[in-house]
């Protein structure tokens, strides 16, 4: 059975943080950058009522994962040094162990260590990188136990592990890792044919498999730009997913910008979902769209379906 369901959640750890930490979330992403007029627009107020629109876009997406029934959820992410070091960053990488596991604490807000193990599906994820590798594209696959290179101690990003925990479901995963954070970085447009190969391998598979993105959309979390939101390219990444024209997407990676560095970079994620859910026939719907100074990111929801 194809590819049946797309999700896509934006990332940053406020999504994650009770309201009142947002301020404590906040200064750990934005430190001293001087932030934009837009920032003063957040009151309490404001911001209480971002924190029910968050709420009600998590539950909504929550709603749907659960009662599609699905056997696996692929989880596409993009690995900042904590799976990987620089002496071995792949550009596509599919985990097909049987279990990965992350700690997604953070010590600039004096959280405790707190470990999760995610049960993964290692046969179809060894089927999908055989799948990719037949399709001409150049895979790094792991199997066996997962031990994680470039941070031992906290294991796989916070962008996969967080997004897990609040949805709690209770589905295998296929960790696929795209490299967008360490240059050089694949390219945008390989994405459209990247996803139309992930829904190529899917179709002739009897599970029922959805896809989830946890990253982007535009900002710079802790980089010099931090806080400084693009919402005009965000709301044109959107409506090129709605439109089913996810290719357009990989255009802007032709350019150098300081607007396509930090979590803009993973825009490429949702390019590849996007792809995969059009080559399996699937329509995109936004759900919900925040410029969240505090979050340090653009906030996108934004799901794909039959109907």
């Amino acid at each position: 059975m194809p590819l049946v369901y797309g999700q896509a959640i934006s990332f940053s750890p406020l999504l994650y943080r009770a309201r009142e930490r947002w301020n404590d979330v906040r200064a750990a992403l934005v430190g001293e950058v001087v932030q934009p007029r837009a920032a003063a627009e957040e009151t309490p107020e404001r911001l209480d009522a971002y924190a029910r629109r968050l709420d009600d876009a998590f539950w909504l997406a929550g709603e749907r994962l659960n009662e599609l029934d699905l056997d696996a959820l692929l989880v596409l992410v993009a690995d900042d040094r904590r799976m990987f070091d620089d002496t071995n960053t792949p550009q596509l990488h599919v985990f097909s162990g049987d279990e990965i596991w992350g700690d997604p604490a953070r010590t600039d807000l004096d959280e405790n260590n707190a470990p999760v193990t995610f049960r993964c599906d290692a046969a179809l994820a060894s089927h999908i990188a055989e799948e990719l590798a037949r399709d001409g594209f150049d895979v790094s696959e792991t199997r066996g136990a997962f031990r994680p290179l470039g941070d031992p101690q906290r294991g796989v990003v916070s962008a996969l592990v967080e997004p897990l925990l609040r949805f709690a479901l209770d589905v295998p995963i296929v960790p696929i890792h795209i490299n967008c954070h360490v240059a050089p970085c694949i390219h945008g447009q390989r994405m459209a044919p990247f996803g139309a190969a992930l829904a190529r391998a899917l179709a002739p598979l009897p599970q029922r498999v959805g896809v989830l993105v946890s990253g982007g959309l535009s900002g710079q979390p802790g980089d010099t730009m931090a806080g400084w939101i693009d919402d005009v390219l965000d709301a044109w990444v959107m409506a090129r997913l709605r439109m089913g024209r996810s290719a357009d997407l990989g255009r802007i990676f032709d350019i150098q910008s300081q607007s396509l560095r930090g979590s803009s970079r993973e825009i490429r994620l949702w390019a590849a979902a996007g792809s995969a859910c059009e080559g399996a026939g699937l329509r995109a719907f936004s759900d919900e769209y925040l410029p969240l100074n505090h979050a340090a990111a653009g906030i996108g929801f934004m799901h794909w379906s039959s109907s």
